[in-house]
């Protein structure tokens, strides 16, 4: 204190002014909440002080290392201003990274001179850099009207206040980051990464507040779990970065879906669960259930990919279903995890728990089942659908339960994949498979072909080929008596991978086929590639093609396709007569199904094989060339087509209705139709389930609307009168059987020329 009283008075009050000023910078640190308000209130000290007459300040760009204005004092007023106010001294501060005094800014270089400044009267400055740590992130400048300000003790005072500014920036960064880290961590505890979405664990904290909301709104609370399926299918497609934004666009859609007095979390990858506080009763429930399903399974368009989610939800009710909120997310995921109805949902029930319970031990004693034996070994003949020869056998896996006994196969083959234990289990089916279809050689049965079907994790093994090649080997059973089926889906997952493995599997000289054909996703220009040798037409389609137009049209598109790749083909739940007459006119080559056989144990199909059945198969272009169909024939013109049948010697059948037609087309091989004008819907069917029939139409107006509109699009071959003559029906339907047999002569020309060229597409 005695020094700064040995200073001249003037040295003395300009002192006192910056330490007036230090002072009160040091006030708003303690106070300050942000380093933006730090930097105004310094501008604005600074000039208060009574020794400066303006001050700036500039903060730094990170991306570019320039200067922009932020705050001024002392009348500096539009940012232009500011920065020319600035010059190039405060970018030299920046810089160089030092404080900076120019008691004469008129002595400074022409390019870090300011017209600005001199216009306003300031002839002295000095720069202080601001830092976080090592950098520079801002810079302030003090601006002065007397050329002699800025005295030795000015210029500590001044490095002083950019010290402690420096300080309580880097204490703010400091205190930034470990709030910033904080947040992370209550961020990652309580939200989903990938989806941002809240977490199982924000949502148990927050149910009691819902379920409390709920209850003073004069409701329940609902809990709606999610569950995403076919998700493994989707990500080997996608990849992983596909599956987040699949992921992504999911959680979004779900939460347009959110009531506003309820919560969406995300409890697991493929799992999704609200919290409804404000749905009243069940028509509430429903709809919203509803709703959300409908926005789940919507579409989605992900890396040029059109792809087709499927939900199963559950549902629990607090106070309804149960009334401990802890327990609400355990019942509600019990409830959609069994959802395997046709709606995809499910209301909690006690009985669900218990089926639960029974799902995990059932899966311990699978464990068990390998080791004690317990699995066995059916076999479902496959049957030329021609001669009725038996062509092969398909070995299907069932499990004999010690107390239970058989269990069904779609009860535990599913819990064999969840747990791990198809690839050991599809094993021991590929050597039981192949060791009996050499021992029935060895018995002096004619050999024949025996197919199993490997699962997708098997399919994935590092090891399939050295597998199957040891099972034939121990077998000593030839390679063209195997074929392993592959399902439709499983071929999808990483199609060039799968191509090639198939081909690998060609070389050991066994036979591919395709299972399930036509429930997936497959494109032409795959199967094209696939090294298949045949195609099974899935059950589905086959039990509804004779009724159902759409199914017809699928298996006769199935078929075709597959001729025109020179496939071999099998129709699969084939279960009368009349299945089997539509695939044979269809040329399907093989049938499988309850018609011939069911399922087998060892004894009954080895009998099987040696006292064979077989169909009688007259040829199908001689009866169809004899047999006429009548539907909803007058009995007036029934009685007279019967006459002129009898007189012709052709078979006549008849049917009172479109129906029963169908199923007589099914079942007969019939070459002309004819029907009254009330059953032309039905030759209208006819033409697209049987195109080579030859329809005829008889009416007493044939100008009638319908007749002219069926004519133009080509239902009919042609249209007879009605009163008719027994002369004039017998030689149109004579016409009708020439072109019948003209049209199904040239198919079979066309089939034989097929046959013997030998093509085949791969």
């Amino acid at each position: 204190m005695a020094a700064i009283m040995r200073k001249p008075r003037s040295t003395l009050k300009k002192t006192n002014s910056v330490l007036a000023m230090l002072s009160r910078i040091n006030r708003t640190i303690v106070r300050a909440e942000s380093p933006d308000e730090l930097y105004r209130a310094a501008c604005d000290i600074a000039v208060h002080c009574g020794l400066f007459d303006a001050a700036w300040v500039g903060l730094v760009k990170p991306a570019t290392g320039r200067l922009r204005a932020l705050a001024s004092a002392g009348g500096i007023a539009s940012l232009e201003e500011q920065l020319a106010a600035a010059g190039g001294l405060a970018d030299a501060v920046r810089s160089s990274g030092t404080l900076a005094i120019h008691e004469d800014l008129a002595a400074l270089p022409a390019a870090m001179r300011c017209d600005v400044l001199e216009q306003r009267g300031l002839h002295a400055a000095a720069g202080l850099p601001l830092r976080e740590g090592t950098h520079v992130v801002a810079v302030l400048v003090v601006y002065a009207t007397s050329a002699s300000c800025f005295d030795q003790s000015v210029v500590d005072l001044l490095a002083e206040v950019a010290d402690d500014i420096s300080f309580s920036l880097d204490h703010q960064l400091n205190e930034q980051r470990r709030l910033a880290a904080e947040s992370r961590l209550h961020y990652m505890a309580s939200y989903d990464a990938q989806t941002g979405m809240p977490n199982r664990a924000l949502l148990e904290e927050r149910l009691p507040q819902l379920a409390a909301r709920a209850a003073r709104n004069g409701n329940r609370l609902t809990v709606l779990n999610v569950r995403l399926l076919r998700l493994d299918k989707i990500a080997a497609l996608l990849g992983p970065a596909g599956m987040d934004e699949v992921m992504r666009i999911t959680a979004l859609r779900l939460e347009d879906c959110r009531t506003p007095d309820g919560m969406l979390a995300q409890l697991g990858h493929e799992e999704f669960a609200f919290a409804a506080a404000d749905l009243g009763d069940d028509a509430d429930i429903d709809a919203f259930a509803r709703a959300v399903k409908q926005a789940a399974e919507q579409p989605l368009q992900v890396h040029g990919k059109e792809i087709f989610l499927r939900v199963s939800m559950g549902c629990v009710v607090h106070g309804l279903h149960e009334e401990e909120i802890g327990y609400l997310l355990r019942r509600v995921r019990a409830a959609s995890r069994l959802s395997d109805d046709d709606s995809g949902f499910r209301v909690y029930s006690p009985e669900l728990d218990r089926d639960l319970e029974r799902h995990v031990e059932m899966e311990a004693e699978l464990y068990r089942a390998l080791e004690r034996d317990e699995f066995e070994l059916y076999y479902q003949p496959q049957v030329n659908a021609r001669t009725g020869v038996l062509a092969g056998v398909e070995a299907l896996l069932r499990w004999r339960h010690p107390q239970r006994g058989l269990i069904s196969p779609g009860e535990f083959i599913p819990l064999l994949e969840e747990c791990g234990l198809m690839p050991r289990v599809g094993t021991w089916v590929l050597r039981t498979a192949c060791l009996q279809a050499s021992e029935w050689q060895r018995q002096g049965l004619p050999p024949l072909r025996v197919a199993v079907n490997l699962s997708a994790q098997q399919f994935r093994m590092s090891n399939l080929v050295e597998c199957v090649q040891q099972a034939l080997d121990d077998a000593g059973l030839a390679a063209e008596h195997l074929e392993l089926e592959l399902t439709e889906s499983l071929i999808l997952e990483n199609a060039e991978q799968t191509i090639q493995a198939m081909h690998q599997l060609k070389k050991l000289g066994v036979s591919l086929s395709l299972d399930d054909f036509g429930t997936g996703y497959s494109s032409l220009s795959y199967l094209r590639r696939y090294p298949v040798d045949r195609i099974k037409i899935d059950q589905s389609f086959v039990r509804d093609m004779t009724e159902h137009r759409s199914s017809a049209a699928l298996v006769r598109s199935i078929l075709a396709m597959a001729h025109n790749l020179g496939l071999g083909t099998i129709a699969e739940g084939v279960e009368n007569d009349t299945q089997l007459g539509y695939l044979r006119k269809l040329d399907c080559q093989e049938i499988q199904g309850f018609l011939f056989s069911r399922p087998l144990p060892v004894e009954e199909i080895t009998q099987l094989l040696r006292d064979v059945r077989r169909w009688a198969s007259p040829d199908p272009l001689e009866a169809a060339s004899s047999t006429v169909l009548v539907v909803d024939a007058k009995p007036a013109v029934l009685q007279l087509l019967q006459s002129v049948a009898r007189r012709a010697g052709w078979k006549l059948l008849t049917a009172p209705h479109g129906s029963g037609g169908l199923e007589l087309l099914a079942a007969d091989n019939i070459g002309v139709v004819i029907a009254g004008i009330a059953g032309a819907d039905f030759l209208r069917r006819v033409r697209e389930m049987y195109p080579d029939t030859v329809r005829l139409l008889i009416t007493a107006d044939p100008e009638a609307a319908t007749v002219i509109d069926a004519v133009n699009r080509g239902e009919l071959y042609r249209v007879l009168d009605k009163p008719a003559d027994g002369n004039v029906l017998h030689d149109h339907i004579s016409d009708a059987f020439r072109r019948y047999e003209a049209n199904a002569a040239t198919l079979r020309l066309q089939a034989q020329l097929q046959e013997t060229n030998g093509m085949r597409v791969n």
